[in-house]
């Protein structure tokens, strides 16, 4: 019992594996679930044993690829830390060193920026990418507001306007660097672009 539950996870993941590999290669709405199958070497049948359609697929990936973000910033990991704002830098840190190491993460963020089609037939899906961008921006927002709180911002911080400040700097450096990876050494220059917007946060430039 125990091996075949293994071998059943094994399977799962190489069925992720692939999926990944096809909606990158021909875009989330050209990829079939026949494409899948038999990218990862099983019948369509077997596919449907452990996942019950593409955006069940999609979602499972989703959930891999932010399972270290949703450790690091959920909200009771956030309420028990006592400096808030260290946390933030060194997980924006983290995951822009996973981005830059992981090629499954870079595949992943090229098929959220590039290949994640915005049409009718694609629309569980698109909706499924906005609900975690959605979430993404709400963590960052509310580990703003705890930092303030906890005397690391100015008071009178716009904290829905910090949060918008922070993400679309670094949304905006993910995109840049997806379209030319070779053009810069990601990990060396996040880590500056991140203390940057954040040292200016501290200086008050989006005070309320």
């Amino acid at each position: 019992m125990r091996k075949t539950k293994i071998e059943a996870n094994k399977t799962r993941q190489h069925l992720l594996d692939a999926a990944l590999e096809v909606f990158w290669r021909e875009g989330v709405t050209r990829a079939s679930l026949q494409a899948i199958a038999q990218q990862a070497g099983v019948t369509r049948g077997a596919l449907y044993w452990h996942f019950k359609n593409k955006e069940d697929l999609f979602e499972t990936l989703f959930e891999q690829q932010y399972a270290d973000f949703l450790a690091a910033f959920n909200d009771e990991t956030l309420r028990d830390n006592q400096d808030v704002w260290s946390h933030l830098q060194h997980n924006l840190n983290a995951m822009f060193e996973t981005l830059a190491t992981n090629p499954s993460r870079h595949k992943f963020c090229d098929v959220m920026f590039a290949k994640c089609e915005q049409t009718a037939s694609n629309e569980t899906i698109t909706e499924l990418a906005h609900r975690y961008h959605r979430l993404f921006q709400k963590q960052i927002a509310y580990a703003l507001q705890l930092s303030r709180e906890q005397g690391r911002l100015p008071e009178n911080t716009d904290i829905e306007l910090a949060a918008i400040y922070l993400e679309s700097s670094l949304v905006d450096l993910i995109k840049i660097w997806l379209d030319e990876p070779n053009r810069f050494d990601l990990i060396g220059k996040s880590r500056r672009v991140i203390a940057a917007n954040m040292q200016a946060l501290q200086q008050g430039i989006l005070n309320g």
